[in-house]
């Protein structure tokens, strides 16, 4: 039986894409490859099996002036499609410092030795307790800390653990120096550790104030100024800050943790631009900002039942870990929002400040509370 002709798998295509819910239709529409194709078969294909595809149209009800409306509209989309790709592209090399592939000394992951050293704060918990697992096979890992390490990770082979307090910053020197003797220094240093307090301004005392800001951003400074130098010599490093979709927006009851995360956005954004400016071997280090919504994690917990209220799924702590070691072991870097459709949400802050806070209505109204 012969294979059927691109035309006529463009036909098949085009059918489907008639009966397809909104959020494929969505998809097929930004889609220059699809739009590109339907247009080929509309204006450009050979009369015969043009003709095939316009009778398609013509079954389905649609009239001349239709499938000219068609056209143009699959136009539009196209350039937008192909505009849309070329913005990403262009993105993805400039976080990359505009080299195609990594400059510097290449890593060794997942060979027998285990060469690269993976450091990962916070990592008994959430994220980070998937990124040890993760990350374990195909390197040592340390884990700093102040929980208690878990009964799985002690079993796993490579793994270290140092208890660490991220609020005491001469701790975190000594762990970092206790680091480089016994294990070397880190090739990848992942900040992950975060608390949230869920507490509105005026209810937070002084001491919250300072542990949430010491935790999720100052402990950051501290770490890339211990590990950055040993990066820098070898011509080789990743640093991933966890930041989180709260770097866009600030939320009610979570203000302090909406500022550390927007801090840790401008972190990773400065020490790019200090990375391409002004170290010789700046551009040998790859940078990676990470922001999550809602998962399934000891961080959110506590809200867990008014987001289902308003109807939000908590999506598991592996997509997240499993994205961080994709796009390290890719050595690249990135910007990398879970999920994939949570970026389009970050242009929530460049709407109206009457459509934010009717939004905010709408969502209290719902839940009876914001979190």
């Amino acid at each position: 039986m012969a294979s059927p002709s691109p035309i006529e798998r463009t036909n098949r295509v085009l059918s489907r894409a008639l009966t397809l819910p909104v959020s494929l239709l969505r998809y097929v529409a930004a889609e220059p490859l699809i739009t590109g194709s339907l247009l080929f078969a509309l204006t450009r294909a050979p009369a015969q099996y043009r003709s095939r595809v316009l009778k398609l149209l013509y079954d389905r009800g649609l009239s001349s002036n239709g499938v000219a409306g068609l056209i143009k509209s699959l136009k539009v989309l196209l350039a937008i499609g192909v505009a849309r790709r070329l913005h990403q592209a262009l993105t993805r090399l400039a976080l990359n410092h505009w080299h195609l592939k990594k400059p510097g000394t290449p890593f060794r992951f997942g060979d027998t030795q285990k060469s690269e050293l993976v450091l990962i704060t916070g990592g008994c918990s959430g994220f980070g307790y998937e990124m040890v697992k993760g990350f374990s096979r195909h390197a040592r890992v340390v884990i700093l800390d102040i929980l208690p390490v878990p009964e799985e990770l002690k079993r796993i082979p490579g793994v270290s653990y140092y208890h660490v307090d991220l609020t005491d910053f001469p701790a975190i020197e000594t762990a970092a120096e206790a680091i480089r003797k016994e294990h070397g220094n880190p090739s990848v240093l992942i900040n992950n550790a975060g608390i949230a307090t869920g507490t509105r301004l005026i209810d937070a005392s002084a001491k919250l104030t300072d542990q949430i800001f010491k935790v999720n951003i100052a402990s950051h400074f501290v770490l890339i100024k211990e590990f950055l130098p040993g990066m820098l010599e070898a011509r080789k490093g990743h640093i991933v800050t966890m930041a989180s979709m709260a770097s866009f927006l600030a939320a009610p009851g979570l203000v302090d943790y909406c500022c550390t995360k927007i801090a840790a956005l401008y972190l990773h954004e400065g020490l790019r631009k200090e990375l391409r400016t002004m170290y010789p071997n700046g551009t040998c280090i790859q940078t990676t900002s990470v922001h999550p919504s809602w998962h399934a994690t000891g961080i959110v917990k506590p809200y867990e039942a008014n987001l289902a209220r308003a109807g939000v799924r908590l999506d598991a702590a592996s997509n997240v870990s499993d994205a961080v070691i994709e796009q390290v072991l890719a050595a690249r870097s990135g910007q990398i929002f879970m999920p994939r459709s949570a970026e389009a949400k970050t242009r929530a802050r460049d709407l109206p400040i009457w459509v934010q806070d009717a939004a905010l209505y709408l969502l209290t109204r719902r839940t009876g509370l914001v979190f």
